[in-house]
């Protein structure tokens, strides 16, 4: 069965931060605008939300964090990289105040309902099928996963606009030219871990269960940040090489790694993995392009920083807001330069930012390869 969804300015596929809060700024400018999300590209865990970041949610909704997505405030991060002892960093000395460490199903889903309040067009559990460029617009042809996937009456819809925005993560979209400059070598292996019911080993100064961990290895760098329910989200990224080399299964490939750290090890101690261990590309990944004849990336699909700087939700939502700003401005065509223009200024300044984050990522990996600590 085949359905035709009403005309949008903009579809914007893919409901995570930037895709969400992309629409959001689009539709309080007067665009009309359709979020396409499918589940089956949901990013499961815990991840670190900025203070900027948080800053700029809440100047649209004052009590998100404490309503709609609740989450542990990280007040310190405890690092333990090219150092002899731990180095605790104070959110104190952050002028946009802590992060939040959010589930990040809740946290989409509450971005989702923000921007659905704004009068945006949501069209969930839709995957896209094929994407066509008509004219001076797009049509986008999407299959229900509501359906089994023999099941012959399987509902698939039709949806045109103008403009398309893609907010499809690191996964890279067959439809457009969107191949990955260089695909990194790095993974990150995560888990849910278990509350602790002993007391941790390492100082008292480092027991806070507010805080972010960080620490560098012989063999990669681990994290760790808190769960509401008192466990932890642990994530160690290393390299695939290394990893494929493994001899035993990777579950005890994880926690043999863990047992090796100087300061998760302790903090960690007696913890066991309440979900399995999953893994996903990590390192930086650059796009040939973050925006082209109608069309723009915004979040990972533009540029996919490294985990190590915590700043993908931040990224996400900084890119959003660029985006939306080079939509509307192409839509209402004020400047005399055109809509192309606007479209061009931002593949520049989401390329000035890989830029800047490939820098401080080398230096960062400099320090983890030539370290006498490890």
């Amino acid at each position: 069965m085949s359905t035709s969804r009403p005309n949008a300015d903009v579809i914007v596929v893919g409901g995570g931060p930037a895709g969400a809060i992309c629409a959001l700024m689009l539709a309080r400018g007067g665009a009309c605008v359709s979020l396409l999300h499918w589940g089956g590209y949901a990013t499961e865990g815990i991840e670190l939300v900025s203070g900027r970041a948080r800053r700029f949610i809440e100047q649209h909704c004052s009590d998100f964090f404490s309503q709609a997505a609740p989450g542990v405030e990280i007040h310190e991060t405890v690092s333990l990289w090219n150092t002899r002892k731990p180095v605790t960093f104070n959110a104190m000395f952050n002028p946009w105040g802590p992060g939040v460490a959010i589930e990040r199903p809740l946290f989409d889903g509450a971005l989702r309902n923000l921007a659905s309040a704004a009068g945006i067009s949501m069209i969930a559990d839709a995957k896209v099928v094929e994407i066509e460029r008509t004219g001076d617009g797009w049509r986008l042809l999407t299959r229900s996963t509501g359906a089994s996937s023999g099941d012959a009456d399987t509902e698939r819809s039709s949806i045109r606009a103008r403009f398309l925005v893609l907010a499809t993560g690191r996964a890279a979209t067959a439809f457009l030219d969107r191949s990955s400059v260089a695909e990194s070598s790095q993974i990150a292996l995560m888990t849910s871990l278990q509350a602790q019911h002993a007391e941790p080993a390492c100082a008292p100064a480092l027991r806070s269960h507010d805080a972010l961990y960080i620490e560098a290895t012989g063999s990669g760098w681990w994290y760790a940040l808190p769960a509401a329910d008192g466990g932890y989200f642990a994530g160690f990224c290393i390299d695939r090489n290394e990893l494929k080399q493994r001899r035993v299964p990777l579950k005890d490939f994880f926690f043999q790694e863990l047992q090796r750290t100087s300061l998760l090890s302790p903090l960690l101690s007696g913890t066991t993995s309440i979900a399995p261990i999953c893994g996903r590309t990590a390192g930086a990944i650059t796009f040939n392009r973050a925006a082209g004849d109608g069309w723009i990336a915004v979040g990972d699909a533009a540029f996919a920083s490294d985990p190590l700087s915590g700043m993908g939700i931040e990224w996400a939502i900084e890119s959003a807001q660029l985006g939306a700003h080079a939509l509307l401005e192409a839509m209402q065509r004020k400047m005399q330069r055109g809509s192309t223009a606007a479209f061009a200024e931002y593949d520049d300044a989401v390329s000035a930012h890989a830029t800047r984050h490939g820098k401080t990522a080398a230096q960062h990996y400099g320090w983890l390869q030539e370290s006498k600590y490890k």
